[in-house]
């Protein structure tokens, strides 16, 4: 088998990154997380202009593609919501002709993400930790919905460890 990919998905201070890790250390992948790119352009250009975006989903979209083409195992995360489908397809393209995409949703309550959001963990790579930024986030942006049209693997990770997500995980995609 090729290249495979991780596609993981889920609203912010779901745990995407700690259940991200644990597969790739089970499994040998590499990890990027979304926010990578993200802080590779902020210094740069200004946070969510069209510039930015087009910026990080040039970056994005060559890293995976380069990935995949080297054959590299990834696990990719993602605060998917609806609309993205126009990013998430050229993402994920790559690695669906390569070797295949596993995608998996973490969902939590609302008041759980609202109870991590301010983890030092968060703030140690940068990611909002402000309650009343993360409760606009969910305000805004439906962040809780599957990506249509993809078979998703979904783990409440209210409920699952971040163990016992990688192991679902891990034992989905083996």
């Amino acid at each position: 088998m090729g290249a495979r990919m991780v596609f993981l998905y889920g609203p912010p201070a779901v745990g995407k990154l700690t259940v991200a890790q644990l597969v790739a250390d089970r499994l040998g992948f590499r990890v990027l997380h979304n926010h990578l790119t993200i802080d590779a352009v902020a210094p740069v250009l200004d946070f969510g202009t069209d510039a930015f975006w087009d910026v990080v989903g040039r970056l994005r979209g060559d890293l995976v593609a380069t990935a995949a083409g080297e054959g590299v195992d990834l696990v990719y995360t993602y605060v998917y919501a609806p609309g993205d489908e126009v990013v998430i397809d050229p993402l994920v393209e790559p690695y669906e002709r390569a070797g295949g995409v596993t995608f998996v949703q973490l969902v939590a309550p609302r008041e759980e993400l609202l109870r991590r959001v301010g983890s030092e963990s968060r703030r140690a790579h940068g990611k909002i930790t402000d309650a009343a930024a993360l409760e606009d986030i969910l305000d805004r942006y439906d962040v809780f919905q599957p990506i249509p049209g993809r078979e998703t693997l979904e783990l409440d990770a209210a409920v699952l460890s971040a163990a016992e997500a990688a192991d679902r995980i891990v034992g989905a995609i083996s």
